[in-house]
């Protein structure tokens, strides 16, 4: 029953928060960052910063149904809800300037160290969510949110190493946020609805020493 209702909670957090940061953004120019509309003295930071705190809480919900998964994913999961509230808490100078093309403070680094945490921690769960769970409909979420939130989380990436504050930058960096909280949306609702119905990771080990013999 906690686990059913930190599932629900999740998704309720998760799909609040996803709703508060899109508005907060979608009045932002494409070409700057998305943390950018967190900064004080733009026009929805208080909602922006509420809403990643919103998505923080969200990790730390699913991370208690999804340790029926695998130990690993709930970890993952528990990990990078301290470090997306971190970027939430720590906002980033006017124009979070990044290396290697900006200098950053102090402040900047720990803001875009805490949020680049929670999205490697995310990915990793997504991952593992498309190969443990045995629950067919929440392991077809992980293999959505690799498909719509892998491309853009990589080619951002790629972005702000080799390409800096630009439309391109930009635009995916929304893209990713938005696979992100889908994904996060969506397999929380799954584990609220069918109460996290998967095997644990010892019985998947199991399973598959099973499979071995008779091969």
């Amino acid at each position: 029953m906690i686990t059913r209702w930190a599932a629900a909670g999740s998704a309720i957090a998760g799909a609040l928060g996803a709703i508060g940061a899109g508005i907060a953004v979608a009045g932002s120019a494409p070409w700057t960052y998305v943390s950018e509309s967190g900064v004080p003295g733009a026009p929805h930071a208080g909602l922006y910063r509420a809403s990643m705190v919103l998505l923080a809480v969200s990790l730390g919900l699913l991370a208690v149904p999804a340790r029926r998964a695998c130990a690993l994913i709930g970890g993952s999961l528990a990990l990078a809800a301290p470090l997306a509230f971190v970027s939430a808490a720590v906002h980033c100078s006017p124009g979070c300037p990044l290396p290697p093309y900006e200098a950053p403070a102090a402040r900047d680094l720990v803001h875009a160290g805490g949020a680049i945490g929670a999205l490697l921690l995310c990915g990793l769960a997504i991952l593992l969510y498309s190969l443990l769970p045995a629950d067919r409909l929440l392991r077809r979420t992980g293999w959505v949110g690799a498909a719509i939130a892998y491309p853009p989380l990589v080619l951002s990436a790629f972005g702000i190493l080799f390409v800096g504050r630009s439309l391109f930058t930009g635009v995916l960096e929304r893209a990713a946020l938005v696979g992100v909280s889908a994904w996060l949306v969506l397999t929380a609702a799954r584990h609220a609805r069918r109460g996290a119905a998967v095997v644990p990771e010892a019985d998947v080990r199991t399973a598959a020493r099973h499979a071995g013999r008779r091969a």
